[in-house]
């Protein structure tokens, strides 16, 4: 059976349970009605439950269980705080079935044609990760135009702008870096551990970061950014930040703050809203900014 099929009903299963406890039958119906509505096999055993349940703990750290009160109805255990961090990735999970399967619905699903590459390798990656396996792979690097052989010890998988990136420590000089998924190619997971452990708390480490780049040399900043009213409404539904905090909202606008390091990634970002969009403070990523858009604007003379 393809993943696709395995990651697509895992998201059945927790959809299923997030809506209140059921019992296997309950569970069994709900996947054979929506077998019918996407026209996949989703139907399965006790026994394939209970293994998809073991999985969905192991690659997703979503515990479920069905020992409450002794009604042997399956519910969801997991703790508020890691739930939602579990959702999102499980989101990636069928982001990537859904671009898998747009063949099949072409006629009604408009998928960017500038799709991601590199998402075949997110299983293999995720396993490499959580099971401490060493990576040898190639990776293109644009400034050398080259292809470089690498060995990577896997810590973490990250998501910036449409592409994700693998995290991790290169054997040749023990840094900890990223390399995109796109760039990678003759990916092979080795059957041998690394034995080393490593202290980075990669969550800490990217929280006030925008982006891939936080090379700790960054001093965290708090930024006030003023925009236009009709650019408001999305950026209250789609937060630039996490630690995005409304400060003024009125005809003339939104202002909002947040905190982070200030690198080239988040400059590209904030530059990209244009008009729509003025640097409060600090003054010196204000400076920054207006001498970009004063160069780009030489470029059309």
């Amino acid at each position: 059976m393809p993943k696709e099929t395995f990651i697509a009903r895992f998201s059945l299963i927790i959809k299923r349970l997030e809506k209140g406890p059921a019992t296997y039958e309950q569970i069994a119906k709900y996947l054979e009605d929506e077998s019918a509505i996407q026209d996949r096999d989703f139907i399965i055993s006790r026994r394939t439950l209970q293994r998809d349940i073991r999985d969905i703990y192991s690659q997703l750290n979503i515990e479920i269980s069905n020992e409450k009160r002794g009604d042997k109805r399956y519910f969801i255990k997991t703790q508020p705080e890691t739930q939602e961090h579990s959702q999102r990735l499980l989101e990636s999970y069928q982001i990537v079935n859904a671009i898998h399967a747009a063949h099949d619905f072409s006629e009604y699903v408009f998928l960017e044609t500038r799709k991601p590459k590199g998402l075949e390798h997110f299983y293999g990656l995720l396993y490499s990760i959580r099971n401490k396996r060493v990576l040898h792979f190639t990776y293109f690097k644009y400034p050398d135009e080259d292809f470089t052989n690498r060995i990577v010890h896997p810590l973490g998988l990250k998501e910036s702008q449409g592409r994700w990136y693998l995290i991790g420590i290169d054997a040749k000089d023990k840094k900890l870096k990223t390399f995109g998924l796109d760039r990678m190619k003759d990916i092979d997971i080795s059957k041998s551990k690394f034995r080393e452990s490593y202290d980075y708390n990669l969550n800490a480490l990217f929280s006030h970061s925008f982006g891939i780049i936080n090379t700790g040399k960054e001093k965290l900043q708090t930024l006030l950014l003023k925009f236009s009213y009709n650019q408001a409404q999305y950026i209250k539904t789609y937060p630039l930040h996490a630690s995005q905090k409304v400060i003024e909202e009125n005809r003339n606008g939104l202002l909002i703050e947040i905190v982070v390091f200030i690198t080239y990634d988040l400059i590209k970002e904030l530059i990209s809203f244009g008009e729509d969009l003025v640097v409060m403070n600090p003054l010196k990523l204000r400076g920054e900014i207006k001498k970009t858009l004063t160069n780009t604007l030489k470029l059309y003379k």
